[in-house]
């Protein structure tokens, strides 16, 4: 019995693909598991009909290797699904796409010469075997779509809090205490939880921890299997960078020291690997005030993991096993900035953009500021907390040094709007500091612009 589909975000942007005049074909980027096949069938289900090619399979693939262009392959699915003509229009699905190189070079011709088929491609590998194999997808003739694991108010969704969710949208600032601790609730139990599409189903399901548990154990194991696929002459760093990641996840790290007794610069490629695959990735450090942000040369990045219900699992957390801390004790440091990218990087519809954070590194003192969102043509600064305490001196340091007037704080309590007045090397600052809970961090790029 296949499992009840959970509607996603990214049911309407695909909706929105269907419905231009004359789409080009579409490549759905995403982890393995995220939901890529599942969400297309969905969007199938709205057309005359719906066709899917899954290259991993033997009869796919050697149906697609057999012909020399579209026109062969549109015929050879009109036999085999024995159709005179296809249905006006069609959505044709390519799932693991990197299987074949021939079928990605046909993308361009299909939008030239056979309007009214639609097509989408799809693949947890394609950037790493393009990669190996020096391939790419024909410029300007494809667009890209990216499917993350169930951001926070995906998942209040499916577990029934639909009316919350648009209660927290409407006015951030009039937040009522109680659904303040409901929306704390369901917080922790994502944080347990995670994104990936069959630990979500589970858990709406059945409820039991055990059951989630066991999900994010196989899904960890299938990850580490997939890296026989890389076909890499490097296997061996690749895994025991997949081994190390939990040790790093939302900290800082350096490529010498990832995992002892490997070598920098085949480790610092194992973990470009994984990030093609998209089951990391790497949040870069900036010493820029102002737009475009800059890479820190020769400077330490940060790890995001793919999903924080799998980072949890993989640091040794247990989901309701009774020697286990409680759920909200994770609002530590670490967890909530984890859990911050992670709802940035499910914003991300598009080419993937990436996600920096602010240092000032000096021989006298250091700062560091974890996230800088770059909006309407200026930098926000976002400093992320476990809770309503703590002080904000690496904010101070990049407002007075960029002199800016707005900044944000996300942390586990009430939100808040406020004028503050502090002094920072002598000189008096005052800004306006936005602060929301963690739980609407997934909103911080819209309310950044709505406040210009």
């Amino acid at each position: 019995m296949q499992p009840t589909y959970l509607p996603r975000h990214i049911d309407s942007v695909l909706e929105s693909w269907q419905l231009e005049a004359h789409p080009k074909p579409l490549i759905l980027r995403g982890a393995r598991q995220t939901g890529k096949s599942s969400s297309v069938r969905a969007l199938g289900a709205k057309f005359p009909l719906f066709l899917e090619l899954n290259l991993e399979r033997r009869a796919d693939l050697a149906l697609v290797r057999a012909c020399r262009s579209p026109e062969e392959l549109l015929a050879a699915l009109r036999v085999r699904h024995d159709l005179h003509e296809l249905p006006k229009p069609t959505l044709l699905f390519l799932d693991e796409l990197q299987e074949s190189p021939e079928a990605i070079s046909w993308l361009r011709f299909f939008r030239e010469e056979h309007p009214d088929v639609r097509v989408i491609g799809a693949g947890s590998l394609l950037e790493v075997r393009l990669a190996e194999r020096g391939f790419s997808f024909p410029v300007g003739r494809v667009t890209f779509r990216a499917l993350h694991p169930f951001s926070f108010f995906e998942f209040a969704r499916a577990v029934g809090a639909g009316v919350l969710v648009d209660t927290l949208s409407a006015d951030w600032r009039a937040l009522p205490p109680v659904h303040h601790e409901q929306a704390m609730e369901l917080l922790r139990q994502y944080l347990a939880v995670g994104g990936m599409p069959e630990a979500v189903s589970r858990w709406v399901e059945t409820r039991e921890p055990l059951t989630v548990r066991q999900v994010h154990a196989d899904l960890l194991q299938a990850f580490a299997e997939d890296i026989q696929k890389y076909r890499l002459r490097d296997t061996a760093y690749v895994e025991a960078a997949f081994e190390a990641l939990p040790h790093h996840y939302g900290q800082r790290f350096h490529y010498t020291d990832f995992a002892p007794g490997y070598r920098t610069e085949p480790m610092k490629r194992a973990l470009d690997r994984l990030e093609s695959a998209m089951i990391v990735t790497r949040v870069w450090p900036t010493s820029s005030l102002a737009l475009p942000l800059k890479r820190r040369p020769r400077s330490a990045p940060k790890l995001l993991p793919l999903d924080i219900g799998l980072a949890l699992h993989g640091m040794g957390v247990r989901f309701g096993d009774p020697s286990s801390p409680p759920v909200e004790q994770l609002l530590d440091g670490r967890a909530a900035e984890i859990c911050v990218g992670q709802q940035l990087l499910s914003e991300q519809e598009g080419p993937r953009e990436p996600l920096h954070f602010w240092v000032r590194e000096t021989a006298r003192a250091n700062a560091e500021l974890d996230y800088l969102l770059a909006t309407r043509g200026r930098c926000v600064p976002v400093e992320v907390k476990a809770g309503p305490s703590g002080r904000l001196r690496s904010l101070h340091q990049f407002l007075r040094r960029a002199g800016a007037d707005t900044a944000f704080r996300l942390h586990g309590g009430m939100p808040s709007d406020e004028q503050h007045e502090v002094e920072v090397d002598g000189q008096r600052l005052r800004y306006r500091l936005l602060t929301l809970p963690l739980y609407l961090a997934e909103r911080l790029p819209s309310i950044a612009a709505e406040i210009g």
